[in-house]
């Protein structure tokens, strides 16, 4: 049709697994796409069991060791932090504090931005939250071999010990 013009006013949003596809208006002079990557962070499991066996006082038992995976797609600039904290720890004469736990972790592998990163080693006795990892500023895949176990220099009595590790992954 002679001098009529025809504009598609249309905006086409696609969010699919954190990622956003914008397609604006296309007019004569041409089009644009626009991706947004938003961050993410997947961890396997938020909860790691404790079982404790001692069957004789004053030895030292380690839990099996768990891995843990975490996987972040983050922003530049982001400290990426695997943090753990003592939910809860009963032993044969009740409540045991958390700062009876101790840890030791060990690169399983890692991909991408994990690559640098250190899993650590600690023990709970500041309370609250501690980090599992260090190190990590990119995104990318960390699996993290930890082992928990009962402080050592300590008469612990015999018996059977359970509790609970609650694990967040998040960037700051």
């Amino acid at each position: 049709m002679t001098g009529v013009s025809l504009r598609l006013t249309a905006l086409l949003a696609v969010a699919v697994g954190g990622y956003a596809i914008a397609l604006p208006a296309q007019n004569q002079s041409g089009s644009a796409l626009e991706v947004q990557v938003n961050p993410e962070a997947h961890l396997d499991t938020p909860v790691v069991p404790l079982s404790f066996q001692l069957d004789n006082p004053g030895d030292t038992v380690s839990n099996q060791p768990v891995t843990i995976t975490a996987w972040v797609r983050s922003l530049p600039g982001q400290q990426i932090q695997l943090a753990a904290q003592v939910a809860a720890l009963t032993g044969p004469s009740g409540a045991v504090p958390a700062s009876a736990i101790r840890w030791s972790g060990s690169m399983a592998s890692a991909t991408g931005g994990a690559v640098p990163a250190v899993c650590t080693a600690g023990d709970f006795s500041a309370g609250g939250l501690q980090q599992l990892i260090s190190g990590w500023t990119q995104s990318g895949i960390a699996k993290c071999t930890v082992t928990f176990a009962l402080a050592t220099g300590v008469q612990w009595p015999a018996g059977s010990y359970t509790g609970e590790v609650n694990l967040s992954l998040s960037e700051r």
